[in-house]
């Protein structure tokens, strides 16, 4: 579920930004460099991912006759399609049924915890020792158990680590898989869908207030609710630059990442909230592009 960078509507001029502040995006951004990493390193190459089923031309295929091609941009209208099916079912099952709601988030929390954890495992199985992997099942299971508590039951910080690892690992494997193309024609249409939903369309109408309903859908910390779409993006956005260009790169974008974040928190000083998506992956997207045009790939 996509979601929005907000604050208290006591006074919008009151947001201190400290370093908690940076807590979730920054734990975040690590949690992925870490993730693609170790995935790098083990060798695993991941298929191309359900969601973007059309068969697009080759990352090096020239820019004029991929982007002529319609494959990433029908797969782009069917990952915006499902997630904006996906958000509205959810805040509808919130204002009738908050109970399975919760019930829900927690499934699907434990579910990607688990994969998530499944996958660190298999990697340090094959970069350490292949016996390492024979304890998938019960390390796996506890650390997703853990995670999932926390997410529900832990204060801001233990509630932020959560939401972080399960972001970055989810953001990480999507980023490392997505089709080159498609990530382009994503990254600038989730933007735009971002901005309508939150003046225009089913976000609109959220507030800071909504939160505990959508808990694990979204992170608290501080004046500041940060939707866990954000952290997804902000993960794939990266893993997929450090995939496709390589660490310099992805060093770049994280710091941009930063940067639209910082601009973010500054702007919120005298607004009640913002998409937390354009300003962040536009920054990312466009000095990514921009280095690699004046340095090369």
């Amino acid at each position: 579920m996509e979601e929005r960078i907000d604050m208290s509507e006591e006074d919008t001029r009151k947001l201190r930004i400290t370093p908690k502040t940076y807590f979730p995006v920054t734990l975040s951004i690590i949690l992925t460099w870490i993730s693609v990493l170790l995935t790098g390193y083990a060798g695993i190459i991941f298929p191309r991912p359900i969601i973007t089923p059309v068969e697009e031309p080759s990352p090096t295929a020239p820019p004029a006759q991929a982007l002529s091609n319609p494959a990433p941009y029908l797969n782009t209208l069917i990952v915006i399609g499902l997630i904006a099916l996906s958000s509205i079912i959810i805040l509808y099952i919130a204002s009738k049924k908050p109970r399975i709601l919760k019930f829900l988030i927690a499934c699907l929390a434990w579910l990607v915890s688990f994969s998530i954890t499944t996958l660190y495992l298999l990697n340090l199985s094959l970069i350490l020792n292949p016996w390492i992997f024979n304890l998938w099942i019960p390390l796996a299971s506890i650390t997703a158990t853990i995670i999932t508590y926390l997410i529900f039951r832990g204060g801001e910080f233990p509630a932020s680590f959560a939401a972080s690892y399960i972001a970055s690992g989810a953001g990480g494997v999507i980023g490392m898989s997505i089709p080159y193309w498609t990530f382009l024609i994503l990254i600038v249409a989730i933007s735009i869908y971002d901005i309508l939903a939150v003046y225009k369309g089913h976000l609109s109408h959220l507030t800071k207030q909504d939160a505990p309903i959508l808990r694990g859908l979204a992170v608290e910390i501080g004046d500041l609710v940060i939707g866990l779409g954000d952290l997804f993006f902000y993960s794939l956005t990266i893993s997929a630059v450090i995939w496709n260009y390589g660490i310099t790169y992805g060093i770049i974008a994280s710091i941009m990442i930063l940067i639209g974040y910082t601009i973010i928190l500054f702007t919120l000083r005298k607004a009640k909230h913002l998409p937390g998506l354009p300003i962040p992956l536009t920054l990312a997207l466009a000095a990514t592009l921009l280095a690699s045009l004046l340095f090369g790939k």
